[in-house]
């Protein structure tokens, strides 16, 4: 993860030296934000607090763009695991978007398993959805609804397929 931080920042700045007209106002990451086990310790009020500091985290607080991250996986953090996730979304099986939080008290992110946004109507995966900065989880859950298509959201999606495209026609040559 810390590997692709500086790809994805000269990327930026070559945008943003060439005056680029589509510099993203804000950023989707094929990667967790707050819902991710690497941590840092944030004080808030006076109380200090544990959180997860993912790729989308990394990024936007280096750039300081809004930044979502848009997990295809749960990381085990703060108590949340997969057999509860399963739990939570079996509870609620008509919410767009179940907020998860930790043992800690504190959201941490939301996972969305609703049919409209299922690739195919056997799919059970979920994408799980984390604030990576300058965003609230509702804009956030609000951006992810109005970009997805699929399961995934349509930007990342699409950087999903051009990437592989990408390598399948250089990787040999």
């Amino acid at each position: 993860m810390i590997l692709m931080v500086p790809v994805l920042l000269e990327l930026l700045e070559k945008m943003k030296n060439n005056a680029h007209p589509f510099y993203p106002q804000l950023l989707m990451v094929d990667g967790n934000g707050l819902l991710h086990p690497r941590g840092c310790i944030m004080v808030l009020n006076y109380e200090i607090y544990s959180v997860g500091f993912g790729l989308a985290c990394h990024l936007g607080v280096l750039t300081n763009i809004p930044t979502i991250g848009i997990g295809k996986t749960l990381h085990h953090v703060d108590g949340l695991t997969q057999s509860g996730v399963r739990e939570l979304l079996e509870a609620k099986p008509t919410e767009a978007f179940i907020a998860l939080t930790g043992y800690s008290g504190q959201t941490l992110g939301a996972v969305n398993f609703v049919q409209a946004m299922r690739s195919t109507k056997c799919s059970v995966k979920p994408i799980f959805v984390s604030i990576g900065h300058r965003v609230s989880l509702d804009t956030a859950i609000t951006v992810i609804k109005l970009t997805c298509k699929y399961r995934v959201p349509e930007p990342v999606r699409q950087a999903d397929i051009r990437s592989r495209q990408y390598l399948q026609k250089n990787q040999w040559h």
